[in-house]
């Protein structure tokens, strides 16, 4: 097969469609800069989808857990040593990413004979000057995007256009904490929604919704009811990279009670 190329690119193609069909339905994950770091947020069913790589840097991810547990896993064992033999400096994002991630994601998606990872990543990094907060997705190819404000990742394509559209409509400039878990939560439900639409006809009904809107925003209350409706089976997890964190790990999970006072009284 690889002697003729059409029939590679074939086998490609169908490994795309099968990847994107399995990821169709993952919950979304937001991240955004703070004004005291970076917030990784998403909602899940059990099992945990925020996780520390190294002091300094935290990922995400949708896909099979299987998959996420094995990247997760080069990605800290790499950090630590790195951190180990030269220095906590030598751990960045963009080596990780660029040099270990990326590179192994892409190979194994293009050995057509071989099992591709089913997987999406999100990942940040706490720039400790405050200057330069870093975040950086992959896909399931090994093609990713960075930014320093905001990223996402959704089960489908038209879920993180969705997404990406509703932030960039928001005012993400210093962000409480508070406000950064409300921004994400809508986010994040915004990118679910997206999500469940499959039939064309749901999603021609979205697109007039979305040109129909003042200055790009989604009706607030009809977020919340949707929201709501999720929460009653998910719990919502949040991580965060404190900059004011007194050690030299600057990741946490946020408490059920950090996250319950945060949205009581505003959902």
């Amino acid at each position: 097969m690889l002697d003729e190329p059409y029939r590679w690119l074939e086998a490609i193609s169908n490994r795309r469609d099968y990847i994107e069909d399995q990821l169709r339905g993952g919950s979304p994950v937001v991240g955004l800069k703070y004004d005291d770091g970076m917030l990784l947020l998403t909602i899940g069913r059990g099992s945990r989808k925020i996780f520390e790589v190294h002091d300094r840097v935290a990922l995400s991810a949708i896909g099979h857990p299987a998959d996420i547990e094995r990247l997760r896993m080069m990605a800290t064992d790499t950090a630590s040593v790195q951190g180990f033999q030269n220095s906590v400096d030598d751990v960045t994002l963009h080596r990780l990413t660029n040099f270990v991630l990326g590179p192994t994601i892409k190979q194994a998606f293009e050995a057509i004979f071989g099992s591709a990872y089913i997987i999406k990543m999100l990942l940040v990094e706490l720039d400790v000057r405050g200057e330069d907060h870093q975040l950086i997705t992959l896909n399931y190819d090994g093609t990713g995007r960075a930014n320093h404000r905001a990223e996402v990742i959704g089960g489908t394509d038209e879920a993180e256009t969705g997404m990406q559209k509703y932030l960039s409509a928001a005012d993400t400039s210093e962000l409480s904490l508070i406000a950064a878990l409300q921004l994400a939560l809508e986010t994040w439900t915004v990118g679910w929604e997206l999500s469940l639409q499959q039939t064309e006809g749901a999603l021609a009904e979205l697109e007039e919704q979305e040109n129909t809107r003042s200055e790009a925003t989604i009706d607030p209350e009809r977020l919340h009811e949707v929201l709501r409706n999720e929460l009653k089976e998910g719990e919502i997890e949040a991580g965060v990279l404190q900059a004011s964190r007194r050690s030299n790990s600057k990741f946490r999970l946020l408490t059920s009670e950090e996250i319950h006072a945060a949205i009581v009284d505003w959902l």
